[in-house]
């Protein structure tokens, strides 16, 4: 169909997260991030719009004021009332998405990084062994996930176009456990992007 993810991936989705810690609004907030992206490839703005909003809604209620992915939900919503002609609302979300967005760095420090190797157990060996080396090349990767994504925004409100990055890249990079990295990355990749 569209890309977009079935009443039975997301249960199966929502038990496996469930088990991993994450509340049920941590999931939610990503299917609606991925659901909006799916509307608006197809270029229906409108209905982009009404899941950014949603998403905002519930990122507003249930997160941390620091959690990039309430900036996320901030910036996409934004560009929704901007496309909507609502520039002084858009001007106020942009704000404060970027307010949220700027400590990104603190967020990224205070995450704890689960193990990541999975190709054999000489790898997984490996990364026991050298694990601060490993912390500091995972912390530095999304360290650069995140500038992107803060310079992507402020290019965002100064009225200038989303990256082209798409659906298909989060779908590339989204992590199969239910981590705080993988909380991260969906705020880095589900931001606003023109269709490709």
């Amino acid at each position: 169909m569209s890309g977009v993810p079935t009443l039975e991936d997301d249960k199966l989705d929502l038990a496996a997260a469930k088990a991993a810690g994450w509340s049920s609004e941590d999931l939610e907030w990503e299917i609606k991030q991925e659901r909006a992206a799916a509307h608006l490839r197809a270029q229906d703005l409108t209905q982009a719009g009404n899941f950014w909003q949603d998403g905002l809604e519930l990122a507003r209620a249930h997160f941390a004021e620091n959690d990039p992915r309430l900036g996320t939900s901030l910036a996409n919503a934004a560009y929704g009332l901007r496309a909507a002609g609502n520039n002084s609302l858009a001007d106020s979300r942009f704000a404060e998405s970027l307010r949220v967005w700027s400590g990104y760095g603190l967020w990224i420090q205070a995450m704890p990084l689960d193990q990541r190797a999975r190709s054999s157990l000489f790898h997984l060996r490996m990364e026991l062994k050298h694990r601060d080396q490993y912390e500091k090349t995972a912390r530095e990767r999304l360290r650069r996930f995140g500038e992107e994504s803060h310079k992507a925004i402020v290019e965002l409100a100064a009225g200038g176009p989303p990256l082209l990055r798409g659906l298909e890249r989060w779908r590339a990079e989204k992590p199969a456990t239910f981590s705080e990295r993988r909380k991260f990355l969906s705020a880095c990749l589900l931001l606003v992007s023109r269709p490709e």
